[in-house]
């Protein structure tokens, strides 16, 4: 079942087109990564589903009854309830109902012989019933843990939240509102490891469709069937996870390279034969016929090459001893609340090492306390010798000179660097043409971290610390990031969420965990296995298709054998129906990728001149073009009606599963 159509979307800024007669279709449990540099118009394309903007033209078609939820990246404060409250006020019908219900009790309480208000408190605790109302509070509590929240969190008023917090509070409530049509602009931005991984499972047994926008490689690869990728104000749909892709994208890159190399060889073949007998009389006809060549010639429009393709290295600094940090015994409190007792670890000369733990625990106030911008309450902390620290605050004003502009910041910090150097740095940190001349001042928080990140590109130190480093930056940009970070000799302590980053990076993780530290060998991913962290997402990373509901009800190793029993017989019955149709959405899909692939050959063919030279050959390739453009769309129209059998089947045999008693279809 389609839920929404995207026809010829256009949305015009001053100076540019940002999207340029968009189409898109999306059907029912499709779960798409939405991609492109940063200022391609990701977030307006959310905004534009969501309804909070209007095109400049095209139209948005939903289908009835359409639920969509939106996750902005920032900005979402809540307050004036208790946080299981403002949860709570997320689930869909049920506060209203519950309001209605304590409403009856109390009316009846006043009267209790009237009867036609006994009937309609039993119409309403009957569709409570219908709609799991007995289990929601612990649905929530589920959500709200999943999400990082403690239960001593549950009666504290949502305004005592920060802002990172504040976010987990909203998408808390997207999750339990349960929309048909999720939008998650960023949402791992402010998760850390435990709930990101329990958000990427949420979101794996999630019945609805998706559409996220996010940096995190690992997330999308875990989480999304099909990359949306916007590329000069255009939008490609490309099957597959994130690393498909990647992989999809570089080979069709490859390919557009490969023909505009090709167009222009015939351009200047072209040209050169009407500059050479255009003013002959003999050779009027043929220079015509060169011209006339000429404009029909296509245009064959190359992405920019990748941004990956810039490669900086930080700059040399004398070697450090052996020993580069040594934490011995160190508290920190502030008033009342203890951040670290008694920790102590010590770092060696060119070590990778990446700093985790849950949000709050103090990787933060670790970092502050080792570049002395606090103290330790008791303890000590000592860097080694000849050892000059670098160190990237995710609070990016504490690195810049507000009075600057963006090129006078590096010029101020690069000494004698060429200009066009600093420029093509900046250039891989997303500023571009004038905006180098823009004042610090006015940047935004995510245009002041890339700055930050692009000015320690010039420093020459031997100890790096970086903060959450790649929360502002696209992915092309980390890749300049992590090249550098990965030629450079020195010592390294990283503070991140990203697990593409951290594994091909790091080879030592530190976790905070109760205030102490512990120390974790070896690369990300093993830290992650070790904890038990990895489990629930890689076990459902082999089949990404499959929409698996909310689990509900009573888990499977408590079925009696009778449950068992009847919900085999429920799959029996209609796995012959479901493989059919199955069978018929794949074959279709196949002749409509060959028909598309064959289409796309013949078009090149009839480009090429040498083919008007034999008639035969020409007419048999344009009857067969023909015949192809008339089965497409009927093919298409047979592959979507057999897509939404195929939801039919599942639905229906996700409806018998669920009126078994104790059921658990999942």
């Amino acid at each position: 079942m389609r839920l929404l159509h995207l026809s010829e979307l256009t949305v015009e800024l001053p100076g540019r087109t940002l999207l340029d007669h968009v189409n898109w279709s999306i059907f029912r449990g499709e779960r798409y990564g939405l991609v492109g540099p940063n200022g391609a118009g990701k977030t307006t394309i959310l905004r534009l589903i969501a309804g909070q903007n209007e095109p400049s033209s095209g139209t948005i078609q939903r289908s009835r009854d359409l639920t969509v939820g939106y996750l902005p990246q920032d900005g979402v404060a809540h307050k004036g309830r208790s946080l299981f409250e403002e949860a709570w006020s997320g689930l869909p019908d049920l506060p209203h109902l519950q309001v209605e219900i304590t409403a009856l009790r109390e009316e009846i309480a006043a009267s209790p012989d009237n009867l036609e208000l006994i009937e309609e408190l039993g119409v309403l605790e009957h569709r409570w019933e219908d709609l799991e109302g007995y289990h929601a509070e612990a649905k929530v509590a589920r959500v709200l843990g999943g999400l990082g929240f403690r239960e001593e969190d549950f009666t504290r008023q949502i305004e005592e939240f920060s802002g990172g917090w504040q976010m987990r509070i909203a998408l808390a409530k997207l999750l339990l509102f349960d929309p048909d049509l999720l939008l998650l602009d960023e949402p791992t931005n402010h998760l850390d490891l435990p709930a990101l991984v329990w958000l990427e499972d949420y979101l794996r047994r999630f019945s609805g469709s998706l559409i996220i926008v996010s940096h995190d490689r690992s997330f999308l690869d875990r989480v999304v069937g099909r990359i949306a990728s916007l590329e000069r104000s255009e939008l490609i749909v490309y099957l597959g996870d994130y690393s498909t892709f990647e992989k999809a994208r570089a080979e069709r890159q490859e390919q557009l390279e490969a023909r505009a190399e090709k167009v222009e060889g015939e351009r200047e073949k072209l040209e050169a034969f009407i500059d050479r007998f255009r003013y002959k009389a003999s050779k009027a006809r043929q220079v015509q016929s060169r011209v006339k060549m000429l404009e029909k010639l296509e245009d064959v429009e190359v992405t920019p090459a990748n941004t990956k393709r810039v490669h900086f290295r930080f700059p040399a600094a004398p070697s450090s001893g052996r020993v580069v940090l040594d934490i011995k015994a160190v508290t920190k409190n502030y008033g009342n609340r203890n951040v670290f007792h008694d920790a102590g670890v010590v770092l060696s000369r060119g070590e990778k090492v990446a700093l985790v733990g849950v949000n709050g625990a103090g990787k933060s106030t670790l970092c502050r306390l080792i570049v002395g911008v606090d103290q330790p309450t008791t303890g000590e902390i000592k860097l080694g010798h000849n050892v000059t620290v670098d160190y990237f605050a995710q609070e990016a004003d504490f690195h810049l000179d507000s009075s600057l502009t963006v090129l006078e910041q590096l010029e101020a910090e690069s000494g004698s660097a060429p200009q066009s150097g600093l420029r093509s740095l900046l250039g891989a940190f997303l500023f571009s043409g004038d905006d180098v001349y823009k004042r610090v001042s006015v940047l935004s928080g995510g245009e002041k971290s890339r700055l930050a990140l692009a000015k320690m590109l010039l420093h020459p130190s031997n100890f790096i610390i970086l903060d959450e480093p790649t929360n502002h930056l696209d992915m092309a940009s980390q890749n300049v990031l992590l090249d550098a970070l990965n030629a450079y000799e020195g010592t390294l302590l990283v503070v991140s969420h990203d697990r593409y980053f951290l594994d091909r990076l790091v080879n030592r993780v530190l976790e905070i965990e109760g205030g102490t530290l512990r120390d974790w060998p070896g690369n990300l991913s093993e830290y992650l296995s070790r904890k038990g962290l990895t489990d629930a997402s890689s076990a459902q990373k082999d089949n990404k298709s499959e929409r698996i509901p909310f689990a509900t009800g009573t888990d499977a190793k408590f079925k009696s054998k009778e449950q068992k029993r009847a919900e085999a017989e429920i799959r029996n019955r209609l796995s012959s129906a479901f493989r059919a149709v199955r069978d018929d959405v794949n074959g279709l899909q196949t002749r409509i990728d060959k028909h598309e692939a064959r289409k796309l050959q013949i078009e090149k063919l009839l480009a090429d001149e040498e083919l008007y030279r034999d008639p035969d050959k020409c007419r048999t390739l344009m009857s067969e073009y023909e015949q192809i453009r008339k089965e497409l769309p009927a093919l298409l129209t047979q592959w979507e009606e057999a897509a939404v059998r195929l939801e039919e089947l599942e639905r229906q045999k996700l409806d018998e599963l669920k009126s078994q008693p104790g059921a658990n279809p999942a």
